[in-house]
């Protein structure tokens, strides 16, 4: 059931499209994302899971196709296929590294917080819960509100006006770049 967020994400897409500004689209849809991750470990409810994860596989491919036509009107279509073939490589890595950082972090900091006897537990234990999959829930919030911070720090900032201003000119070509040093 929660596989059809990507297929209805999708046909949104094709439907509706990415707007003029592929980027802010991107960062917005961010916002949402983080937003949704903050708030889905409030309870620990099934449903509240399946609604957030239902809001998340549907603006995924908003996400996707946003990076990707970033992408294909910024770099130069001759090297397209190194820079869309080193981002893969670098999505591939960001997971098991991300996972290896933060699964000890939350074994050994924020399930002991959040158990019985753990400080979190005495001061919010009350309203949040207490327990293994409340210190999880923790790090999610945690997560999310970094993730918050972060992207609307990125809206404000001063390559996103420039990235934003680059894709207003238009593709990038070959000639265009030419005099450019190679990376």
């Amino acid at each position: 059931m929660l596989s059809t967020g990507l297929i209805f994400g999708g046909l949104l897409v094709a439907r509706t499209g990415l707007s003029r500004t592929p980027v802010r689209v991107l960062l917005l849809v961010n916002l949402v994302l983080w937003t949704v991750t903050l708030l889905l470990p409030l309870r620990s409810s099934i449903v509240l899971l399946a609604v957030g994860m239902y809001v998340y596989m549907l603006l995924v491919p908003y996400a996707e196709a946003a990076e990707q036509t970033i992408l294909q009107k910024v770099v130069p279509y001759e090297r397209q296929g190194r820079v869309f073939g080193f981002a893969q490589s670098v999505e591939q890595a960001a997971s098991p590294l991300t996972a290896f950082l933060i699964s000890p972090i939350a074994q050994f900091v924020f399930i002991p917080l959040m158990t019985d006897g753990g400080a979190g537990a005495r001061t919010i234990g009350d309203w949040f819960g207490t327990g293994t999959d409340r210190g999880l829930a923790l790090v999610f919030m945690l997560t999310g509100v970094i993730g918050l911070i972060t992207t609307t720090l990125a809206l404000r900032s001063h390559p996103y006006q420039r990235l934003s201003r680059r894709l207003d000119s238009g593709p990038a070509t070959g000639a265009a770049t030419a005099a450019s040093p190679r990376p």
